[in-house]
């Protein structure tokens, strides 16, 4: 919000957003302030004889999501159960009550010790845990190219098992749950038993409501495609881009196959949020028409998020709770720093000469390629452009498609998952930590070559906090999170610069794999 608009703005809102910036602000100054530093430890099941006992409090975090602060706690393994008096806390961190808990190790995901807490009501509102990267080199580089993800879908393409979805990728709290559908466009199903390998590769919680596939009916020598309002057409006559003009020239040999040799820029050094400009002819043609694009994000916006939680430092967590809270100002913030991004815009010429706006992609995820369908207008030209931010996007592929009937495609449940202590969906979510391996296995309708396959997810997930990023907590960064990130994306820029061109190499370097 710019000084204008601040004296424009109603009373009670000013004075919220004033309450808030100046909260956030004299937290990050106070944690600067204090000599003090808060050593966090996490352990596993099979590391509770290293808990450290001098922390007055324990916290435990459950495999269905919610947390216990224990104080005058004690864990026996033995009996497996860990004890204590203390408080309940949801999903969302609400308070569910104070009293003496006695809790099954096996329904426990993680142990976290707090040594030099600050107090007992500050550790429970974390919803990000700490955690150190000492455990892989890569991290300890550059913690804010630590590989971070969804959970991540691996399916054969008839050799291997490749990397083909990421689920629910914007959803960073439980307010923000959402429901994700991924093409498994490089998928041609010949039996009926479908596996699908499920993994949290990253330093997260992973809350996994349900994960399902939705298979449509292929018309002849067609596919099926996903728009991105979320309905399903029939596609035939799938042509690549008869061209494609971009600042560094022609890049239609960059853009003409699903081949993962893909079309990308790097981004201003100025502006974060530069835009540019990718021109495209379709090949000549009649009908309903739509353009299908196969992309993926850059880690431009991977290292924004993760370097935003960097400058909250301590307040990350408080933040995170507003955020579920439904504090608007708090969410305004994140969605105008969303939207001075963008997604990829695309622009139609029509007959009669004029530019129009047929739609905007914005599936977030740097790991797996989408391919999804825009319509495009009755009486387009064939002359199409992309608008989208510098340095935010990686193109694989740009066709041009006639649009038929809509689909109809049949949800299949999963008929059981490995990997799971029990298996029972209508029970609750799953709950994964690192390294956790799931593999779900699915029974096709027969004649299973004749369907085309999706992806169906819905979840949230939980970031760990990495020690390293709290040496770099900034007060004036963090208000501009809220008063002007426009400004906020000038001012990363140039840093961002410094690091992007070694930043793929560290990200998927850093995978985190149990041993």
């Amino acid at each position: 919000m710019q000084l204008p608009e601040l004296l424009r703005a109603p009373r009670a809102s000013l004075v919220r957003l004033v309450f808030v910036v100046l909260a956030l602000a004299s937290a990050l100054l106070a944690a600067a302030c204090v000599e003090t530093r808060l050593n966090r430890a996490l352990k596993t099941l099979d590391q509770i004889q290293t808990l450290d006992q001098r922390s007055a409090y324990l916290k435990v975090h459950m495999k269905d999501g919610q947390l216990y602060l224990l104080s005058k706690w004690q864990v026996n393994d033995a009996a497996r159960q860990v004890s204590g008096e203390g408080e309940r806390f949801g999903l969302a961190r609400d308070t569910m009550g104070p009293g003496f808990f006695m809790l099954a190790l096996d329904d426990v995901a993680l142990l976290e010790t707090n040594v030099l807490q600050r107090s007992p009501s500050a550790a429970a509102l974390a919803v990000i845990t700490g955690v150190s990267v000492a455990v892989t080199a890569f991290c300890i580089a550059n913690p804010k190219a630590c590989f971070g993800s969804c959970p991540t879908f691996y399916v054969s393409d008839g050799k291997d098992a490749v990397l083909q979805a990421e689920g629910f990728s914007s959803s960073v709290a439980p307010s923000l749950e959402a429901r994700d559908v991924d093409a498994l466009y490089r998928v041609h199903p010949h039996g009926r038993e479908f596996i699908v390998t499920m993994k949290n590769e990253a330093l997260e919680t992973h809350v996994v409501r349900h994960v399902r596939l939705l298979a449509a009916d292929r018309p002849p020598g067609g596919r099926v495609m996903a728009t991105v309002a979320g309905a399903f057409h029939e596609a035939t006559d799938v042509r690549a881009v008869q061209a494609c003009w971009a600042d560094e020239g022609d890049c239609s040999a960059k853009v003409q196959a699903f081949d993962s040799d893909e079309r990308f820029s790097f981004t201003d050094g100025k502006d974060l949020a530069r835009r540019e400009v990718v021109d495209l002819q379709l090949p000549a043609a009649d009908g309903p028409r739509g353009l299908v694009l196969a992309f993926r994000q850059t880690l431009a916006s991977t290292y924004l998020f993760y370097q935003s939680l960097a400058w909250l430092g301590r307040s990350a967590s408080d933040t995170l709770a507003a955020l579920e809270r439904g504090d608007r100002l708090v969410g305004g913030a994140f969605t105008r720093l969303r939207d001075a991004v963008g997604g990829i815009e695309v622009f139609a010429e029509t007959g009669g000469g004029h530019w129009v706006p047929a739609g905007e992609v914005r599936e977030m995820g740097p790991l797996a390629t989408d391919v999804v369908v825009v319509p495009l207008p009755a009486d387009a030209t064939g002359r199409i452009r992309l608008r989208l931010a510098r340095g935010h996007w990686r193109i694989d592929y740009l066709a041009s498609t006639r649009l038929g009937a809509r689909a109809e495609p049949l949800a299949i449940e999963p008929r059981s998952v490995a990997g799971a202590r029990t298996f029972q969906p209508a029970r609750g979510p799953l709950v994964t930590r690192p390294g956790d391996v799931y593999t779900y296995a699915f029974s096709l309708p027969p004649d299973a070559g004749r369907y085309e396959l999706f992806l169906e997810t819905q979840g949230y997930y939980l970031e760990w906090m990495r020690d390293e990023w709290l040496s770099e907590e900034n007060p004036a960064r963090a208000a501009l999170l809220v008063l002007n990130p426009e400004q906020l994306l000038r001012d990363v820029a140039p840093e961002f610069k410094e690091q992007e061109a070694r930043m793929e190499t560290l990200f998927w370097g850093s995978k985190y794999a149990r041993r």
